[in-house]
């Protein structure tokens, strides 16, 4: 228990205990008292939560990271109504300026959503927080936990994605839990890569320019050659097809119809050009007929037929 000595609880055989070692015993005892608290679980939960993203001060910095996996290992043993006010606090940030104003004030997207660094230069921000925090509940959650966030992705954060930094967030946060997913829910590794493609979708058009397209465009591809292969193509397709035509390109190869599509076009665009800007000769040199570029007529060449003579085999 957190390297102390002599431990919270008395030294005992703990093979024939009902808990396995010290630290489950001191887990099932905190939920039991946060249970027996006469307050409802939603606020439980947001008390846990406050403990790391409204308590700093009180929190050891060396050891942010050791308290935000115990509130993990806490809210995740607790009931749905504990946890469940994780999605809620994930929802106030999307909505909050840092991610609904795309401007330069707002930092750089990938710096800002690197907890480590940001924690070190004292500059980290409520969303690096809540994002960290959720890596934490996420890690520590059951499979079936872990099921609820398809549905979550594509109810509550699919409508409120509109800019390019609140679509590079939720990447961020669902990104590192697709391997588990693949292993153990396929079915839900598959709606989260349709959701990713549709959040897309209400970017592109709502925004007039992309700026990280190329790392959109390759986090796509990563979910595409690792995780879902051709299982989500068809509708996936559709949404591809509508998007502008420089995303359209980056992500050709993601289905064979935008493939071919691409380059059709380029190929009615190449034989347009050249129809429109024919090469005519100029009228003070004479043109010799095409068979005579290729004729292979002795008489044409008299020196070379000579030679060719004398040459020896």
């Amino acid at each position: 228990m957190a390297g102390k000595s002599p431990g919270p609880f008395p030294n005992c055989d703990w093979r024939f205990n009902e808990f396995p070692n010290p630290a489950a015993h001191a887990l099932h005892v905190t939920c039991v008292e946060l249970m027996a608290l006469a307050v409802p679980g939603k606020d439980v939960g947001n008390a846990l939560l406050n403990v790391v993203l409204k308590s700093q001060p009180l929190v050891p910095r060396e050891n942010i990271t050791a308290w935000m996996n115990a509130i993990g290992l806490v809210i995740t043993a607790l009931p749905e109504p504990y946890w469940i006010v994780l999605h809620d606090r994930i929802v106030s940030v999307l909505s909050s300026p840092a991610l609904t104003s795309e401007t330069e004030s707002a930092g750089y997207p990938f710096a800002l959503l690197d907890f480590t660094a940001c924690h070190q230069s004292y500059s980290e921000m409520n969303c690096s927080y809540v994002l960290a925090l959720t890596h934490a509940v996420w890690h520590h959650s059951s499979i079936g936990q872990l099921s609820l966030i398809p549905k979550f992705l594509s109810e509550t954060l699919k409508p409120i994605v509109q800019t390019e930094f609140q679509l590079l967030y939720v990447y961020h946060l669902v990104g590192p839990f697709l391997q588990r997913f693949q292993q153990e829910r396929t079915r839900c590794m598959l709606e989260i890569g349709v959701a990713f493609y549709e959040m897309l979708q209400a970017v592109d058009q709502q925004c007039q320019h992309l700026s990280y397209m190329d790392p959109i465009c390759d986090f796509l591809y990563h979910i595409k050659y690792m995780y879902t292969g051709d299982s989500v193509k068809e509708q996936v397709e559709k949404i591809i097809m509508t998007l502008r035509p420089a995303m359209k390109l980056r992500l050709r190869f993601i289905t064979h119809s935008s493939m071919i599509e691409t380059s059709s076009s380029a190929a009615v665009a190449a034989s347009t050009s050249s129809a429109s800007t024919p090469s005519f000769p100029s009228a003070g040199t004479p043109q010799l007929p095409p068979s005579s570029l290729s004729s292979s007529n002795p008489a044409a060449s008299p020196s070379s037929s000579s030679q060719h003579a004398h040459t020896p085999i």
